[in-house]
Protein backbone atom coordinates (compact mmCIF):
# COMPACT_ATOMS: atom_id res chain seq x y z
CA UNK A 1 0.00 0.00 0.00
CA UNK A 2 2.63 2.25 1.01
CA UNK A 3 4.78 1.61 -2.56
CA UNK A 4 1.55 2.48 -4.18
CA UNK A 5 0.88 5.81 -2.05
CA UNK A 6 4.58 6.73 -3.56
CA UNK A 7 3.90 5.57 -6.95
CA UNK A 8 1.12 7.63 -7.11
CA UNK A 9 2.48 10.81 -6.01
CA UNK A 10 5.25 10.96 -8.07
CA UNK A 11 3.33 10.31 -10.92
CA UNK A 12 1.44 13.58 -9.87
CA UNK A 13 4.10 15.60 -9.50
CA UNK A 14 5.51 14.50 -12.98
CA UNK A 15 2.50 15.88 -14.25
CA UNK A 16 2.29 18.70 -12.71
CA UNK A 17 5.58 19.81 -13.57
CA UNK A 18 4.83 19.16 -16.95
CA UNK A 19 1.74 21.57 -16.85
CA UNK A 20 3.71 24.18 -15.24
CA UNK A 21 6.47 24.10 -18.20
CA UNK A 22 3.68 24.17 -20.60
CA UNK A 23 2.32 27.17 -19.04
CA UNK A 24 5.85 28.86 -19.45
CA UNK A 25 6.62 27.89 -22.83
CA UNK A 26 3.14 28.63 -24.09
CA UNK A 27 3.39 32.38 -22.16
CA UNK A 28 7.47 32.96 -23.41
CA UNK A 29 6.04 32.40 -27.49
CA UNK A 30 3.75 34.72 -27.29
CA UNK A 31 6.02 37.30 -25.96
CA UNK A 32 7.69 36.74 -29.31
CA UNK A 33 7.87 39.65 -31.79
CA UNK A 34 7.97 43.04 -32.71
CA UNK A 35 5.65 45.60 -31.03
CA UNK A 36 4.82 49.48 -30.86
CA UNK A 37 4.45 51.66 -28.09
CA UNK A 38 0.92 52.46 -27.65
CA UNK A 39 0.13 53.90 -24.40
CA UNK A 40 1.78 54.59 -20.85
CA UNK A 41 4.98 57.00 -20.88
CA UNK A 42 4.58 57.30 -24.77
CA UNK A 43 4.38 61.07 -26.35
CA UNK A 44 2.62 61.30 -28.78
CA UNK A 45 4.32 63.41 -31.74
CA UNK A 46 7.69 63.61 -30.19
CA UNK A 47 9.39 61.92 -32.59
CA UNK A 48 8.52 60.72 -36.43
CA UNK A 49 9.79 56.85 -35.51
CA UNK A 50 7.27 55.43 -32.85
CA UNK A 51 9.15 53.35 -29.70
CA UNK A 52 9.49 49.59 -29.64
CA UNK A 53 9.98 46.72 -29.15
CA UNK A 54 11.20 43.40 -30.21
CA UNK A 55 11.59 39.97 -28.54
CA UNK A 56 13.54 37.05 -29.59
CA UNK A 57 12.71 33.09 -29.83
CA UNK A 58 16.01 33.43 -27.03
CA UNK A 59 14.22 35.92 -25.39
CA UNK A 60 16.90 38.64 -26.22
CA UNK A 61 15.44 42.15 -26.98
CA UNK A 62 16.07 44.88 -28.89
CA UNK A 63 14.13 48.33 -29.14
CA UNK A 64 14.04 51.91 -29.86
CA UNK A 65 12.96 54.50 -27.27
CA UNK A 66 11.89 57.28 -29.71
CA UNK A 67 16.12 58.46 -29.62
CA UNK A 68 18.17 55.84 -28.65
CA UNK A 69 18.55 52.34 -29.29
CA UNK A 70 18.58 49.37 -26.57
CA UNK A 71 19.46 45.71 -26.40
CA UNK A 72 19.23 43.17 -23.28
CA UNK A 73 17.56 40.34 -22.28
CA UNK A 74 14.11 39.50 -20.71
CA UNK A 75 13.59 36.85 -18.17
CA UNK A 76 10.54 35.60 -18.80
CA UNK A 77 10.13 33.61 -15.49
CA UNK A 78 9.92 36.51 -13.54
CA UNK A 79 9.15 39.14 -15.85
CA UNK A 80 12.27 41.58 -15.69
CA UNK A 81 14.41 42.77 -18.40
CA UNK A 82 18.15 43.25 -18.48
CA UNK A 83 18.84 45.91 -20.78
CA UNK A 84 22.99 46.69 -20.31
CA UNK A 85 23.39 48.63 -23.63
CA UNK A 86 21.86 51.92 -24.48
CA UNK A 87 23.45 54.27 -27.14
CA UNK A 88 23.70 57.68 -26.30
CA UNK A 89 22.65 60.06 -29.04
CA UNK A 90 21.68 64.14 -27.74
CA UNK A 91 17.79 64.07 -27.75
CA UNK A 92 15.12 66.04 -27.38
CA UNK A 93 14.49 66.80 -23.49
CA UNK A 94 10.74 65.22 -24.53
CA UNK A 95 12.41 62.07 -25.71
CA UNK A 96 14.89 62.12 -23.00
CA UNK A 97 12.00 62.31 -20.43
CA UNK A 98 10.02 59.69 -22.60
CA UNK A 99 13.56 57.20 -22.67
CA UNK A 100 14.32 57.70 -18.98
CA UNK A 101 10.28 56.51 -18.18
CA UNK A 102 10.87 53.87 -20.67
CA UNK A 103 13.81 52.36 -19.86
CA UNK A 104 12.85 52.76 -16.04
CA UNK A 105 9.87 50.46 -16.93
CA UNK A 106 11.48 47.85 -18.59
CA UNK A 107 14.24 47.92 -15.91
CA UNK A 108 11.42 47.69 -12.94
CA UNK A 109 8.56 45.44 -14.61
CA UNK A 110 6.70 43.52 -11.81
CA UNK A 111 4.50 41.71 -14.46
CA UNK A 112 4.31 41.04 -18.24
CA UNK A 113 1.40 40.18 -19.70
CA UNK A 114 0.07 39.62 -23.37
CA UNK A 115 -3.54 39.96 -24.14
CA UNK A 116 -4.54 39.34 -27.74
CA UNK A 117 -2.17 41.28 -29.68
CA UNK A 118 -1.30 44.15 -26.75
CA UNK A 119 1.64 43.26 -24.40
CA UNK A 120 1.80 44.73 -21.05
CA UNK A 121 4.31 46.00 -19.27
CA UNK A 122 3.89 46.81 -15.19
CA UNK A 123 6.16 48.69 -13.05
CA UNK A 124 4.40 48.81 -10.36
CA UNK A 125 3.56 52.78 -10.73
CA UNK A 126 4.14 52.85 -14.32
CA UNK A 127 3.38 50.56 -17.43
CA UNK A 128 4.01 50.23 -20.79
CA UNK A 129 1.21 49.17 -23.76
CA UNK A 130 2.54 47.23 -26.89
CA UNK A 131 1.16 46.37 -29.77
CA UNK A 132 1.81 43.63 -31.98
CA UNK A 133 3.17 44.69 -35.37
CA UNK A 134 3.62 41.20 -36.89
CA UNK A 135 0.35 39.31 -35.56
CA UNK A 136 0.14 35.94 -36.47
Amino acid sequence: MKKSKYCLLLLLAISLTGCFSNQQLNKSTRLIGDWILKGGVYIPGVTKHKPKLTINADMKVSGFTGCNQFKGRLIAADGSFTLPVVSSRICLPELVTQEDNMLNVLRSATSIEVINDTLVVDSGNKFLVFEKTNAR
